[in-house]
């Protein structure tokens, strides 16, 4: 299973001054992972001082939730206001990235990249981009470049982890973990991530706690629980192992609740519903 793209940095976009009630309430709720509230609160922002930045949140609150389509078309409100806003242009390449449209999502990264070549999130998307094109080398390479301009920047070293295990290659990808986890020892993407590493290794147990430990740091954490839904979903033998059973279901509820809109997800989670009467006695 490949998780969400982590969100890229809003500071470009989010800079203090000029901020409205509903920007800094949209500003908080994002960073709350209260992605829904977002969208919520961006509705509307067609004018204004603020729109550009409430369309942007928005676009990456789309992003996290599983909503490419409604993500690029926020992203392209972004750009419609302001042509050159490099974070835009990166959002709507990721976007574009996450609905396989590959060659599409070139044009906009090229361009961010050419405005700013060292832009760390233009890099990151770029590298991933170049993964999925099976350019591994390349994307090795930005994915490299990025880390060592921002070693902290969880978006970076997810879509390192994300580029390593795509080549095969889960040593780097841990390596590249237990650096992330050593600088940032209370982030939740770091038992997040060896959680995905350890579900490729088929250590399903293992898998399941680092999960639930990164739940435990931020039970806000969408991926985690998508991943949970998936993975016990996965593991329930055709329904037969109820308490696999019971945990997706439990994580299926958490990521519809939180605003998830994964189209597959939602296809197993009412697959899961037909029996659930019959699985878990209501």
């Amino acid at each position: 299973m490949t998780p969400c793209t982590l969100l890229l940095p809003l500071v470009p976009l989010l800079s203090p001054g000029h901020t409205g009630a509903e920007l800094q309430q949209a500003t908080q709720a994002f960073q709350a992972g209260e992605y829904a509230r977002v969208i919520e609160l961006a509705k509307g922002a067609a004018d204004g001082a603020d729109a550009p930045r409430l369309q942007y949140l928005a676009g990456e609150a789309q992003l996290a939730l599983g909503g490419a389509a409604e993500a690029e078309q926020a992203f392209r409100g972004v750009l419609a206001l302001r042509p050159g806003a490099v974070p835009a242009q990166v959002g709507l390449g990721r976007a574009l990235t996450e609905q396989g449209k590959l060659e599409d999502a070139a044009g906009p990264l090229d361009a961010a990249l050419k405005a700013d070549p060292r832009d760390v999130g233009a890099l990151t998307a770029h590298g991933l981009l170049l993964s999925l094109k099976g350019d591994a080398p390349g994307a090795r390479k930005e994915l490299a470049a990025a880390l060592e301009r921002e070693p902290k920047n969880p978006l970076t070293t997810r879509a390192y982890v994300e580029v390593l295990l795509r080549a095969d290659d889960a040593p780097a990808a841990a390596a590249v973990v237990e650096t992330f986890v050593a600088a940032q020892p209370k982030h939740p993407l770091g038992p997040f991530l060896m959680g995905w590493i350890m579900e490729r290794d088929g250590e399903d147990a293992q898998a399941i706690e680092q999960y639930e430990e990164a739940l435990k740091r931020d039970p806000q954490y969408i991926d985690a629980h998508k991943n949970l839904a998936i993975l016990c979903h996965t593991l329930s033998n055709t329904y037969r192992v109820k308490e696999r059973v019971v945990l997706a279901y439990e994580h299926y509820e958490r990521y519809f609740a939180l605003g998830g809109k994964d189209p597959e997800l939602k296809r197993m989670y009412d697959d899961l519903v037909s029996f659930k009467s019959q699985i878990l006695g209501g």
